[in-house]
C-alpha cells in the first residue's frame, strides 16, 4: 500500500511559486517535486477562508453540500453529519492510520490521532500504511520571514520609506490586518468556535498605497520560501526513512491571498474585505509518487479543489463515499487534452471566519473558462453581478455584464442550480 503525506499550505496562492510563474526562486523544493510528478497550475478553491475550503478538500463536497461554512455551522458539526461516511473513514477501514493537525477541531472528518508534529508522526507510523496531513501556516499572516528572506525578494530599485517600514511591522506581527473603520469578530468579542491554547488572533490596523505592493509581496515571497524549506525537511525525512518513493506527496492550499491587488492584505478572515477574484481562489496542486504518476506532467486545465480527494482515492484504488461533487483528475494526468468539464464554484462572506453576528453578505462565483461570473448578495438589496472574460482580462478589472447578457444569463442559471443543492448526508439543525 502507498502512504499519503498531504500538506495543505494555508493561504498559498499559485502564482507565487516559481514553477507557476513567479520569476523569483521562491520554491526550489516544490519545483523539484512538481518536475517529478504532476503539477496542476489552475486549481480553484471552494472558499476564501480556511475551514470550508479545508473540509471541501478532504470530502470532495462543495460547501453547499457539506454545510460547514461559518462559525455557527462549525459549532454544530457533530450534529449535522448523519448517514454519510467521510473519506477518512474509508481510509481507516482500508487499513490506513489517519492522523493530522487539530483532531480536536476536525474530528468529524475521521481522525484517529493528532499529527501536528509531522516528523514525530512519520517516525511513529513509518511501519504501517498512513495518511498524514499537515496544515502549514508559513504563508498565513503575519508575514514575518527571518533575515535574509525578509528582503531577499524585494526589487533592487524599491525603497522602503520610514512610514512604510512602520506599517509593515503591523503585517509582520498581526494575524488579522485590516484598514481603519472595519471591525473583526475578534475585536467585537464573541467567542471563537475554534480555541487552541497559545493561539492568539492578533489584530493590526493599517492601510497601504498600491505603489507599496512590492514590499508586501516581498514579505509574502519570503514566507513562500519558508514553506519550501519546511516541506524540504519533511521530504528529506521520508527519504531517510526509506519510504519517500512509497509515499504519495500532495501539496495544495485551502485558498489564495490578496497582496494589495485591490487595496487589502490577506484573505477574507484577515482583511475583512474578502472577494472571489483569482488572487483569492487560485491555488496550486502538486502530486508526486513515482509508483503511481508520470514525471513532469503539467496540467493547465481548470480543476476544482473538491476534485483532490477523489483523485487520491482513484490512485489508491478506493471508492469515494457517495454522494460526491468531485471528479478524479487522473484522466487529465494521462491526457491533458481529454474531455473534462472545467466548471468550478466558490463562495465566501467578505469577512469569512471574522464575520460579525447578523452580517448576511455573501459572494458566490462560477468560473467556466473563458468566463467568470461573480454574484454579490447584501440583503435586503438586490443581488449584483460581475462578468469577466479571463483570457482578455485576467486581472478581472473590466466588468462585461452589460456587454454579454446571454453569457451572463447562462452562467447565472448554472450558478442558481448549484446553489439550490440540498446538503447531502447532513441533518439540518
Amino acid at each position: 500500500m502507498v502512504n499519503v503525506l498531504f500538506i495543505l499550505a494555508d493561504a498559498l496562492r499559485a502564482d507565487r511559486l516559481h514553477c507557476c510563474g513567479n520569476p523569483y526562486p521562491t520554491s526550489p523544493t516544490l519545483d523539484r517535486l512538481a518536475s517529478e510528478g504532476a503539477l496542476f497550475t489552475n486549481v480553484i478553491a471552494n472558499a476564501n477562508h480556511t475551514v470550508p475550503g479545508l473540509v471541501s478538500a478532504f470530502t470532495g463536497l462543495y460547501v453547499v453540500s457539506h454545510g460547514i461554512g461559518d462559525q455557527q455551522a462549525f459549532g454544530q458539526w457533530s450534529q449535522r453529519w448523519q448517514g454519510w461516511q467521510p473519506p477518512f473513514h474509508v481510509l481507516r477501514d482500508a487499513g490506513y492510520i489517519v492522523a493530522g493537525d487539530d483532531p480536536e477541531f476536525y474530528h468529524p472528518l475521521g481522525f484517529e490521532s493528532g499529527g501536528r508534529d509531522l516528523h514525530a508522526a512519520m517516525e511513529q507510523y513509518a511501519g504501517r500504511p498512513f495518511f498524514l496531513w499537515h496544515r502549514s501556516e508559513a504563508t498565513h499572516l503575519p508575514y514575518n520571514p527571518p533575515a535574509p528572506l525578509d528582503t531577499a525578494f524585494l526589487p533592487a530599485d524599491f525603497t522602503v520609506s520610514d512610514s512604510l517600514a512602520q506599517r509593515l511591522q503591523v503585517v509582520r506581527r498581526s494575524l488579522i490586518v485590516h484598514k481603519p473603520g472595519l471591525l473583526s469578530r475578534q475585536e467585537a468579542g464573541p467567542t471563537d468556535a475554534i480555541q487552541r491554547e497559545g493561539y492568539e488572533r492578533t489584530v493590526g490596523i493599517a492601510a497601504f498605497d498600491p505603489a507599496e505592493r512590492p514590499a508586501i509581496v516581498a514579505l509574502y515571497d519570503g514566507c513562500v520560501r519558508m514553506l519550501d524549506d519546511e516541506i524540504a525537511a519533511y521530504v528529506d525525512h521520508l527519504a531517510r526513512l526509506g519510504i519517500l518513493d512509497h509515499t504519495l506527496v500532495v501539496i495544495t492550499a485551502d485558498h489564495g491571498e490578496q497582496l494589495l491587488e485591490r487595496g487589502a492584505v490577506g484573505h477574507s478572515s484577515c482583511s475583512l474585505e474578502g472577494n472571489l477574484y483569482d488572487e483569492n481562489i487560485r491555488v496550486p496542486l502538486i502530486l508526486r509518487c513515482p509508483r503511481l504518476l508520470p514525471h513532469g506532467r503539467i496540467i493547465q486545465r481548470q480543476v476544482s479543489q473538491v476534485d483532490i480527494m477523489a483523485t487520491l482515492f482513484d490512485l489508491l484504488d478506493l471508492p469515494m463515499p457517495q454522494p460526491c461533487d468531485a471528479r478524479s483528475l487522473l484522466p487529465l494526468v494521462r491526457d491533458p487534452q481529454c474531455d473534462f468539464p472545467e466548471d468550478a464554484y466558490a463562495e465566501t462572506s467578505p469577512c469569512g471566519w471574522q464575520a460579525l453576528e447578523g452580517d448576511r453578505r455573501m459572494i458566490w462565483c462560477l468560473r467556466w473558462p473563458p468566463w467568470k461570473l461573480i454574484r454579490y448578495s447584501d440583503p435586503p438589496q438586490e443581488d449584483r453581478h460581475e462578468l469577466f472574460h479571463l483570457t482578455v482580462d485576467p486581472a478581472e478589472t473590466d466588468n462585461q455584464i452589460q456587454n454579454h447578457p446571454e453569457v451572463a444569463r447562462n452562467l447565472q442559471a448554472r450558478l442558481d442550480s448549484w446553489l439550490a443543492r440540498r446538503p447531502v448526508g447532513i441533518r439540518p439543525v
